[in-house]
């Protein structure tokens, strides 16, 4: 099983509220070429939108070349175009890992990929509880730019060891590390990633459409860290 991850927001001290939240976006395709070809049709079809919301050159080259979605980028009328077009036809489902800064204890501050690493062990032994994840064998796609060169290797290791060896939920699992812009899937999850970090941002401005799409199957119920008993709200 492939899942696509990206990120919006930072492990942070500071309760500020562009700072509080950290989100982790996880896509998970149910038919990746149909996915894929959704994903060039939604780009041609707002080419000359994208070029001009992308003020300082992320999504095109300065000579016009397109490169890659970002959803920093978006506006609110795209983020929810964007929204309509890939949430139908049961082309994917995703995932969220949200963390609350404002509610850490030190030592997750103080290493951001151990922090990273602990929560995507979490969510899935979450996924897996909640039969969210349909294989025993997965592949995570991540950007390559939210891990430091260091910590690149220590995810697969800690996976296996804790969901294979230690708890046989899984038979394996692999990750690798892609340039977002050579990664159709990761970008998707950049911005569904941007999107849910949005709403956390301006307070539920997204929350009608995002818990629709939830009551829809295309989004499942978020997982929050530190743990929360309810979650009556997207935000």
């Amino acid at each position: 099983m492939n899942m696509y991850m990206d990120e919006s927001g930072s492990v942070h001290p500071v309760s500020k509220r562009l700072n509080r939240f950290f989100v982790i976006g996880v896509v998970m395709p149910k038919n990746e070429e149909r996915l894929k070809r959704v994903y060039k049709v939604f780009v041609r079809r707002n080419f000359e939108r994208l070029r001009v919301l992308d003020k300082q050159n992320r999504m095109f080259q300065k000579n016009g070349k397109f490169m890659e979605l970002k959803g920093s980028c978006f506006d609110r009328n795209m983020k929810l175009q964007f929204l309509e077009f890939f949430c139908q036809n049961d082309l994917l489902r995703v995932g969220y890992i949200v963390l609350d800064n404002d509610k850490l204890q030190k030592k997750f501050i103080s290493n951001k990929a151990r922090t990273f690493n602990y929560l995507l062990k979490l969510f899935f032994l979450n996924a897996v509880k909640r039969k969210y994840i349909w294989d025993r064998q997965l592949f995570l796609q991540i950007d390559e730019r939210n891990v430091r060169t260091d910590s690149k290797f220590s995810l697969e290791d800690y996976l296996n060891q804790e969901m294979v060896l230690n708890m046989d939920l899984l038979e394996n699992v692999r990750v690798q590390y892609f340039d977002s812009a050579q990664n159709k899937l990761i970008q998707i999850a950049d911005v569904f990633s941007n999107i849910l970090y949005s709403n956390m941002v301006t307070l539920g401005g997204y929350n009608q459409e995002l818990i629709r799409l939830r009551r829809e199957g295309y989004i499942l119920p978020l997982f929050r860290f530190p743990m929360e008993n309810k979650d009556k709200n997207i935000s």
